[in-house]
């Protein structure tokens, strides 16, 4: 039985991920429409992601010392900034460097929110409201699903102004379910009852460990760049291979699908597998997905390949979240789920530049072709850092 907590937090996850959904995925649609070039679309994304890298543990340090801010405001007022810049884009007859600028700045605003998103889930799992983040997080991969697929035909039939619209009004929904998150008089928090006690750490994070744990943040942010470098320009594989927007939908839609397994069992998995070993897990689908995309013969290949998504970035995104609370002492935990959502924004700054330049160069083949190399280091990295046992 879904409890009220779990049914509003799934809510704003699920606003959240529409939100990203159409920045991220429809970054190419968009940009293109207004004249940009591969290279300058990758500019604009790694652009923002990087200012976002940057930004992302110090707004987190922030909203973890405020005392008179609740985290909610924080989130509400970075999503109040999102629906104002994605008006101004609707104003008619921009200039193509202001349009960079603008939607760099979404760019930078939604990766902003979502290391805030996690932490209304997750910082405050011992105040004992029954929550299940499993089910919420699963609630934002099948709205996801759902946006990508019918955002992809909607564009494909009413044009590119239906990114910055549908931009406006999932932001206005996010900032509704983010303001009204409270409970008891306080902000909603989450339990850590329904999928799986948050256990202090059994060892001192020692130098060596701490060392660890960055190279782990490292064959993360290879793999993510691997990951950016097929999310970010899906629309050009599918043009590649026949397609249009409406592919690139189901494509992600499958992919979406797909994590839903995972995060709604979540208590199950890990009742398996440890954290460390799942991230072990998914550096190696990591691997053989894009590898697979870079092999796909059409349409149909591509969609294949995308089932793999189960074991790569889904398992990934819970198992990092859980490996955090595993590893590190309670002070140091905001702190670390920002370090690991820099890993994907990191990665998809490189992932956007490298991507965007090797398909002005030479196409679609070569850049999966080189995809593929940096998964397989990043899988590498993954496999010997991850500590198993957590």
């Amino acid at each position: 039985m879904m409890h009220a907590p779990t049914t509003r937090y799934g809510v704003i996850q699920a606003a959240y991920w529409s939100g990203f959904c159409m920045v991220l995925l429809f970054a190419s649609a968009y940009l293109l429409d207004a004249g940009l070039t591969n290279s300058q679309i990758g500019l604009v994304i790694a652009a923002g992601g990087a200012l976002s890298a940057v930004l992302q543990p110090v707004v987190a340090g922030a909203a973890d010392r405020s005392r008179r801010v609740p985290l909610r405001v924080w989130a509400a007022a970075l999503s109040a900034l999102m629906v104002a810049v994605g008006a101004i884009l609707l104003i008619p007859g921009m200039h193509w460097l202001l349009t960079a600028v603008f939607f760099g700045l979404l760019v930078l605003t939604v990766q902003l929110l979502q290391p805030l998103v996690n932490a209304l889930g997750i910082a405050a799992m011992a105040r004992g409201v029954k929550l299940n983040f499993g089910v919420a997080r699963a609630a934002g991969s099948g709205v996801f699903a759902l946006v990508s697929v019918g955002a992809g035909w909607i564009v494909a039939v009413a044009g590119s102004v239906m990114v910055p619209l549908l931009i406006i009004a999932f932001q206005i929904a996010f900032l509704v379910a983010t303001v009204t998150f409270v409970h008891r008089g306080g902000i909603a928090v989450v339990s850590g009852a329904p999928d799986e006690p948050v256990a202090a750490p059994t060892q001192p994070m020692t130098r060596a460990r701490w060392q660890r744990f960055f190279v782990l943040l490292a064959g993360i942010t290879v793999l993510m760049t691997s990951h950016a470098m097929i999310n970010n320009y899906m629309l050009q594989v599918m043009r590649h291979h026949g397609g249009d927007t409406g592919e690139m939908g189901t494509a992600v839609m499958i992919a979406a699908l797909m994590e839903l397994p995972v995060m709604v069992l979540w208590g199950r998995v890990m009742g398996r597998w440890s954290p460390g070993r799942l991230l072990q897990l998914s550096g190696v689908f990591f691997v053989v997905k894009t590898a697979l995309t870079w092999l796909a013969p059409s349409v149909l290949g591509i969609y294949g390949a995308q089932t793999l998504q189960i074991g790569a970035f889904a398992a990934m995104v819970m198992a990092s979240v859980y490996y955090v609370e595993r590893m590190l002492p309670a002070r140091d935990r905001i702190k670390g789920q920002a370090y690991m959502t820099m890993t994907a924004t990191a990665g998809s700054v490189v992932g956007s530049l490298l991507g965007g330049l090797l398909l002005d160069a030479s196409g679609v083949p070569l850049m999966l072709l080189v995809g593929t190399g940096i998964a397989a280091v990043g899988g590498a990295l993954t496999l010997v850092s991850a500590e198993s046992r957590l």
